[in-house]
């Protein structure tokens, strides 16, 4: 008797636990099954992006260039404000500013490179604004030097892609648009604060009313200010009576032409008569011939003049 009884009682247990586990077992085949009607999940496959290749121009750079001649001003002192002023190590006879590039190697200029000193100095990179000869850039880089010629900026918005490009050139992609707005923010607000200052005008190179039209890099720069009366195109001459059919509220003019200069119709032009009329000196011009972020010094000069002016 005693013997059943103890068979009776495990063989009871076994019989619960070997319950507990099917229905465990149920549970973990009804979490786990399959439905074969829905896609399996895809696994994403994260990409880090890479700071290089760049590609400026008709070049691809695979890593930045750690020695570099530029042969313009402006590219220059875009090269040092971005903060790669130890990789420039020629320059043009005519990059005298920042003042600490005065040191480095003359390199001629765009339109007379020297290419022996250039090919002496051997950077990994020459830079232009301007068209070298190509004679002069086959034996620069037949003797291992690249060379990126840039397009020079027709507007405002092509200056601060010339910033995005050497920044990404120097810096690599990644962080190109974000140093490039460092360096324009000033001259970005600048162009924000001139907005709407004039009604219309047209910026009159010289005597015989050669205009800088829209399509221009002055053109577009002064249209920051308000309209530009001589249109798009390319830079146009007009002449007197077709001046006063536009007749802009505002004339701007480079301090080597008078007013007195102008043919005699013009008097009669509303921006002369009522005395707004801009006169751009040399360092203004020079900023606006070689455009870069100190843009912003003219801005504020000019609407200086505008609001002086207007009182």
């Amino acid at each position: 008797m005693y013997r059943f009884r103890k068979i009776n009682r495990f063989s009871r247990s076994a019989v619960l636990a070997a319950a507990a586990a099917a229905v465990s077992l149920a549970l973990m085949c009804g979490c786990t099954e399959i439905d074969e009607d829905v896609p399996a999940p895809v696994m994403a496959t994260v990409v880090s992006e890479k700071p290089y290749p760049v590609e400026a121009g008709a070049l691809t750079f695979e890593e930045a260039p750690q020695t570099v001649g530029s042969l313009s001003p402006a590219v220059t002192e875009i090269i040092c404000e971005l903060g790669f002023s130890d990789r420039l190590t020629g320059r043009s006879e005519y990059c005298v500013y920042p003042e600490s590039v005065a040191d480095r190697t003359v390199l001629g200029s765009a339109a007379n490179p020297d290419a022996d000193a250039v090919i002496e100095a051997s950077p990994e990179l020459l830079i232009s604004l301007s068209p070298i000869a190509k004679k002069d850039i086959t034996a620069i880089e037949a003797a291992g030097t690249r060379v990126w010629i840039i397009s020079p900026p027709e507007s405002v918005e092509d200056l601060y892609r010339c910033y995005e490009d050497i920044a990404a050139v120097f810096g690599g992609k990644l962080n190109c648009a974000a140093a490039a707005e460092d360096a324009l923010e000033p001259l970005k607000k600048a162009v924000n604060d001139a907005k709407g200052s004039m009604d219309s005008f047209v910026y009159i190179m010289s005597p015989e009313l050669a205009a800088a039209s829209d399509s221009t890099f002055a053109g577009n720069f002064f249209s920051c200010f308000g309209e530009n009366a001589a249109g798009g195109g390319d830079d146009i001459s007009m002449t007197a009576e077709e001046l006063l059919a536009l007749d802009p509220q505002w004339i701007i003019l480079p301090d080597s032409i008078s007013i007195y200069e102008l043919p005699e119709e013009t008097a009669g032009l509303s921006a002369i008569k009522s005395g707004r009329v801009i006169v751009l000196d040399n360092e203004m011009l020079e900023r606006i011939e070689r455009p870069t972020s100190r843009l912003d010094g003219a801005v504020y000069a000019i609407l200086e003049q505008i609001e002086e002016i207007e009182k």
